[in-house]
């Protein structure tokens, strides 16, 4: 039994153990039991442990930001607000490797997102700051040497002190081509492994991409704005796309938008991405500032941007692998920043921004004359002209004119004639310049007729010049030359000048492309008359040159650049004033000109001549409040971060981006006398009854001081007497009393430092108070003489002087200006009221105050101004003020006063550079109160052009 029982065992086990399914089975049992070890030790021994390491790589923290406050004008109007728009994004998520096929993958999915963005046209947001102009060519869109240098310092992977000269001197181009090497664009293949041939284009708009994705990739899974305000095809084709764009995204932001524009874009300012080098001075206010944060950049944005900039979000979260949200952990919601209500009136800044256009035009076509050949060493600075060729040149020379569309397939018939005559004229000059580059002996400057001149003195700055870089002006080889020397006292030609260079080493022969060994100097010569003449024949600096010389000797005549403003729609089209212009008569284009300028058609901004900008600070003098701070010309703020309009305003020789009101320092001139005669009084130099006997010509200081009635008189003057006529000799005079001691001992220093006091007692040592970037002024630390009158090396701006003329008419109380009023929460309830501060009171006697104010109200009853005020029944006190800078331009004209004069309520300060004379800033000053004072409507100034204006000269 037991034996038949084994038989069967063993029969069953030899089945058993021959079966494919046993087998079979043994291999599932041992995956089993090795899978339940595995999951025994994942989530029984470890569970834990692996669980927190996940969560470290998946659990990400998100950043929102905050919705930035709006800001108002004093009456409620809303200046700067928020818009919703959508944004393309991109954000590092990992997806891809940092294998060659990763590096290749990630470089096949920019290439499809920038071609999505160039299908719709929009810019790339790029930290990466080169650009590719319209000629080919490639150009830094930073005038920051700072900025261009980390920009190569990172494409090289390097710090900017560890680059070779080479390498710190890349240009725009160079820059392009190492990026494109660094991010492997070079070695680009499709999917089956064939080269890739990228445009410039699109491999500048990768590489803005990834460049700016680079300085945000310690954030990874932070998204980065590439590109602003798309439209929703553009996002829709995203979207769809989405799969294949790994991080990019739409996101829906709110961005700043500004109403009045041009009139308080300086006051209001504008926001942009905040730049790699300021944010280290950021994060100490506020250690919240990120590297992708929109912060203010310039005017109350900038200066306010804490109030503003509202309260971050943050979003706990964990994401898959290509950066999708998985689970929402935490949430903080962010918040709205506070509002801004200003002291600024809106009606106020647009009427007197108008009334100082007006009033620049006025003054422009007055000094525009038709006679081109002027002999004007003679004449004072008030009574300079401008010849008609000038203000032709400038339609070029600023820009208003495209001088590339004068050839292009669409170019209209006076454009064709423009570019023809200019190309004809350009290869002839050419000819002429190499010949004198090549004249082995002669060719001084003075020898050569005027305009070859300019053109060699134009190859010299070449030469020096960073983009030329043949010459290093701080060479101890080349400060020593003879041949510098020389060439400074007119006599030795460039040819000389730079064969020396050559012979003595200071010229760089490694700017030239040597396929040889040269020992030869002419045969290196010859080369440099190659570069030189082959830059020229591309230079767009040189090309303007080039039409100066056109237009002043009438190759290019003026009616055909007056036929091309209706031609490229800069005027609107006139069919009966553009077939009068092509008749050719030069007076008619003159008159043309004038008439368009008068009726602001054309205006002072587009010109860039004397006067072509000025600035108006309003105050009310009883709390320090500023009622309008205008500064003309304006810009758009809503398109300042639009790379080509931004490079148009910094090349606009009128300077829009410059606030006049607060960056623009002159000499206050004789508006500065008052200030002088408190301290004179107050010193007790002199008494109310002390009479000076002006005699034309003050000579106790050599140089002597000629008053500005020379070779007339004022004869005797009172202090009183003194202000009302702005009389030179009498203030030169109480420069030199407060420059000498009780024992009668003159010392210049004293004088100085007496000067200096009552100049610091006025505010004048330090800035204005206005919440807005500010020049440091600067009072005048010698000569008391021309000091005490104005001059010596006096710089202030207008919100400076309106300080002090606020002071003088309400008596010596002395506030920090502001334009800030007060800070709101986001639901209107006011968190802070701000406002001007008083910083002191002016203790002087009554007697001081009382001598000062009757002066400067005779000054326009009685004295200088009369004349600009006839007929003007509010009662203004004031004081012009005109300034020398240049003798070849015109006087600097400066306006300080105050009204009505027996209850002061408001200051108007006026400063117009290179207004010819003082007369002029008290013009617009008298507009400006008939306007405050309700005699002007705003819609009247609106109506009105310059055709009534004229220039006034005034004598002080």
């Amino acid at each position: 039994m037991m034996k038949e029982l084994f038989g069967f065992l063993k029969e069953m086990l030899n089945r058993l153990f021959s079966s494919r399914l046993f087998a079979l089975s043994i291999i599932f049992f041992l995956l089993f039991s090795v899978l339940t070890l595995h999951l025994f030790r994942l989530q029984i021994l470890h569970g834990n442990d692996y669980l927190q390491e996940y969560q470290k790589n998946t659990k990400q923290d998100l950043v929102i930001p905050g919705t930035r406050g709006n800001i108002y004008d004093k009456d409620g109007k809303l200046l700067a607000y928020n818009e919703l728009q959508y944004n393309i994004t991109i954000a590092e998520t990992g997806s891809f490797s940092g294998t060659s096929a990763g590096i290749n993958k990630r470089n096949l999915m920019l290439k499809k997102l920038a071609e999505i963005i160039e299908k719709y046209q929009y810019p790339v947001k790029s930290q990466f700051k080169v650009q590719k102009q319209e000629d080919g060519s490639f150009v830094f869109t930073t005038t920051s040497d700072q900025d261009r240098r980390r920009l190569i310092a990172n494409v090289f992977r390097k710090t900017p002190e560890k680059l070779s000269e080479k390498e710190a001197n890349s240009t725009a181009e160079q820059c392009f081509l190492q990026a494109k090497k660094l991010y492997n664009f070079t070695k680009l293949q499709d999917e089956n492994g064939k080269p890739i041939t990228l445009s410039d284009e699109t491999a500048l708009d990768m590489i803005g991409i990834i460049y700016t994705l680079r300085l945000t990739s310690y954030q990874r899974y932070m998204s980065t704005t590439i590109v602003d305000n798309v439209s929703r095809e553009c996002m829709a084709e995203i979207l769809e796309s989405k799969y294949d764009l790994p991080g990019v995204d739409i996101e829906n932001v709110s961005v700043r938008k500004y109403n009045y524009v041009p009139y308080l874009s300086h006051i209001v300012g504008y926001t942009g991405q905040v730049q790699e080098s300021q944010l280290a001075d950021l994060q100490k206010q506020d250690s919240s500032y990120a590297v992708n944060d929109v912060v203010g950049v310039w005017g109350l944005e900038k200066s306010e941007d804490l109030v503003l900039k509202g309260k971050k979000g943050y979003k706990e979260m964990y994401l898959n692998n290509v950066g999708s949200i998985m689970e929402v952990i935490s949430e903080e919601k962010p918040g709205a920043g506070n509002d801004i209500y200003t002291t600024i009136s809106a009606n106020d800044q647009i009427s007197i921004y108008h009334l100082l256009e007006q009033e620049l035009a006025g003054i422009l076509a007055s000094k525009i004359t038709e006679q081109n050949e002027l002999d004007q060493s003679a004449l004072k600075q008030s009574q300079l002209m401008i010849p008609v060729k000038d203000a032709y040149y400038q339609l070029i020379n600023n820009n208003v004119l495209n001088k590339e569309h004068f050839t292009a397939e669409d170019a209209g018939n006076a454009e064709k004639q423009i570019g023809s005559l200019f190309q004809e004229n350009k290869e002839d000059v050419l000819s002429q310049v190499e010949a004198v580059l090549m004249q082995d002996s002669g060719g001084e400057l003075s020898a050569l007729p005027q305009e070859m001149q300019g053109y060699m003195v134009y190859i010299y700055d070449y030469l020096l010049g960073k983009e030329g870089g043949i010459v290093n002006p701080e060479d101890s080889r080349f400060k020593s030359s003879q041949a510098l020397a020389s060439w400074k006292s007119d006599s030795i030609s460039l040819h000389d000048f730079i064969k020396k260079g050559i012979e003595e080493g200071w010229i760089d022969t490694t700017k030239l492309d040597l396929s040889e060994e040269y020992s030869d100097s002419t045969q290196i010569y010859q080369l440099f008359v190659n570069k030189i003449m082959s830059f020229l024949r591309e230079d767009s600096g040189f090309e303007k040159l080039l039409y100066k010389y056109a237009i002043a000797n009438q190759k290019i005549k003026g009616n055909l650049l007056l036929m091309a403003l209706f031609e490229q729609n800069v005027l609107p089209q006139d069919t009966v004033s553009y077939d009068a212009l092509a008749q050719g008569d030069s007076h008619f284009a003159y008159t043309f000109l004038i008439d368009k300028i008068r009726k602001l058609q054309l205006t002072p901004a587009q010109f860039a001549l004397d006067p072509c900008n000025g600035s108006v600070v309003v105050t009310d003098v009883k709390t320090g409040k500023v009622r309008a701070l205008v500064s003309y010309p304006g810009f758009d703020n809503n398109r300042i971060n639009d790379a080509a309009y931004l490079k148009k305003c910094n090349e606009d020789l009128s300077l829009p981006l410059l606030n006049g009101a607060t960056q623009t320092q002159l000499a206050p001139g004789s508006s500065f006398k008052p200030i002088s005669s408190i301290a004179s009084l107050e010193e007790k130099v002199l008494d109310l009854s002390t009479v000076i006997d002006c005699t034309g010509k003050y000579e106790e200081v050599t140089p002597n001081i000629r008053c500005w009635i020379w070779p007339s008189h004022h004869g005797n003057e009172t202090l009183v007497d003194g202000i009302k006529n702005s009389c030179n000799y009498f203030f030169a005079d109480l420069g030199h009393r407060l420059a000498t001691d009780a024992e009668g001992n003159y010392n210049a220093e004293l004088g100085m430092e007496r000067i200096r006091k009552y100049a610091s007692d006025f505010g004048l040592n330090e800035k204005s108070g206005i919440e807005l970037d500010e020049a440091e002024p600067r009072i005048s630390d010698y000569d008391p003489e021309r000091s005490a009158m104005g001059q010596g090396n006096h710089a202030f701006n207008t919100a400076q002087l309106a300080k002090y003329i606020t002071a003088v008419a309400n008596g010596g109380n002395l506030y920090n200006l502001s334009i800030v009023d007060k800070i709101a929460d986001p639901k209107g309830k006011t968190v802070e009221e701000v406002g001007a501060s008083l910083l002191r009171h002016l203790d002087y006697a009554d007697s001081t105050w009382n001598a000062v104010h009757e002066g400067l109200r005779k000054v326009i009853t009685e004295g200088v101004a009369k004349n600009v005020f006839l007929g003007q029944n509010i009662s203004v006190a004031g004081k012009t003020g005109t300034a020398q800078e240049r003798e070849d331009r015109g006087n600097h004209a400066v306006f300080v006063s105050y009204a009505p004069y027996e209850d002061p309520q408001i200051s108007v300060t006026v400063n117009i550079p290179y207004g010819y004379s003082s007369g002029n800033a008290a013009s617009l000053a008298n507009m400006v109160y008939d306007y405050c004072f309700g005699k002007l409507s705003m819609d009247t100034i609106l109506q009105r052009d310059a055709s009534s204006i004229l220039s006034v000269n005034v004598s002080d």
